[in-house]
């Protein structure tokens, strides 16, 4: 900004007698004045936000630099109006930032139709498409900040569905052991698992908006994580070099992992999965398997398949299913 106002006063003082101290060339310095002064505070105030302070003194120098064009259309200093419009549609709020360039354009307009010259016009054009390229930023931020809240969203709600649903299940059995054997040892180790997970589950939320906002994740080292503190029973294989993935596609594999992990417990206790982990180039493959029994119908069956195929697609990868022989496998494949 400061660079952008020694440019504009430049153009307009390169010239001797275009600014001075009587008539035409005296209204052209005052409002030049004018016009670098809200620039100025507005350089110091900001450049970016929607305080009081800014806000008035974006409004001046919109208002000012339209004033200054009136006076002397000069494509030099247009950069007033036109980045107060901007801003205008990118920062301030309708109720400001509409009359703001829409007071700036009719002024352009009113010294067109006065005669003043015919680049107003164009000056008061090129206001408007200001605004609507600030509005279009708005609106593009404002839809990129929702989508990352959807994604936290979605990723704590996961995390909490599934943590709690196993906190309660081993508070359950706590309960059903005191009551039907009064085996306090018993009772003891499901309210230590329960202790465990309600740790692991502050220590996955924090991890997992921590990787959203950081846009990397370290798939392999999330995998060992949850086989460690779950207590499921499952093996791990890595085939290549371990990398990142991006957030999207890495919370993905981890999620699909944790559900058919969890499915495999809860549908054949007692059996030990096997989780295939496998980079290449371009994509990277994760495979899990475990003893058919009663897997295949129950989460082929449920909205267990659904929401791991839905989350696989949505970053563009795929996802196989079905029974092998005695074994259930889940194969996605995600491109890295």
């Amino acid at each position: 900004m400061a660079a952008g106002l020694a440019f504009m006063i430049w153009g307009e003082t390169a010239h001797p007698g275009i600014v001075g101290l009587h008539g035409a060339e005296l209204a052209t310095l005052i409002t030049l004045v004018v016009a670098a002064v809200g620039w100025v505070g507005w350089a110091v105030t900001g450049p970016r936000g929607t305080s009081r302070p800014l806000t008035v003194f974006v409004c001046w120098t919109g208002l000012a630099g339209s004033v200054l064009l009136f006076v002397h259309p000069a494509p030099a200093v247009c950069w007033f109006t036109v980045f107060a419009c901007v801003d205008a549609g990118a920062a301030l709020t309708a109720v400001v930032g509409v009359p703001l360039a829409g007071v700036c354009c009719a002024i352009l307009l009113a010294g067109y139709l006065a005669g003043r010259g015919d680049a107003l016009a164009t000056f008061a054009a090129v206001a408007f498409v200001a605004y609507v390229v600030g509005s279009n930023r708005r609106t593009t931020a404002r839809a990129a900040m929702l989508t990352e809240r959807t994604r936290i969203a979605t990723e704590l709600h996961d995390i909490l569905g599934h943590s709690l649903s196993a906190l309660s299940l081993q508070v359950e059995a706590a309960s059903a052991a005191l009551e039907t054997t009064g085996d306090t040892d018993v009772a003891l180790t499901h309210l230590a698992k329960a202790a465990r997970l309600a740790r692991s589950g502050q220590e996955e939320t924090v991890a997992a908006v921590r990787t959203l906002r950081h846009g990397a994740v370290g798939v392999h080292d999330l995998i060992k994580q949850l086989i460690d503190t779950s207590g499921l029973a499952a093996d791990l294989t890595v085939h290549g070099k371990p990398r990142p993935l991006s957030a999207t596609a890495g919370m993905a594999v981890y999620r699909l992992l944790q559900e058919a992990l969890t499915n495999a417990g809860k549908h054949a206790p007692g059996t030990k999965a096997a989780v295939t982990l496998s980079y290449e180039p371009e994509t990277v493959t994760v495979t899990v398997a475990n003893p058919a029994s009663a897997t295949s119908e129950a989460v082929s069956g449920g909205q267990g398949l659904h929401v791991m195929r839905e989350r696989i697609t949505q970053v563009g990868g795929t996802l196989v299913t079905g029974a092998t022989g005695d074994l259930w496998r889940i194969e996605a494949r995600v491109p890295a």
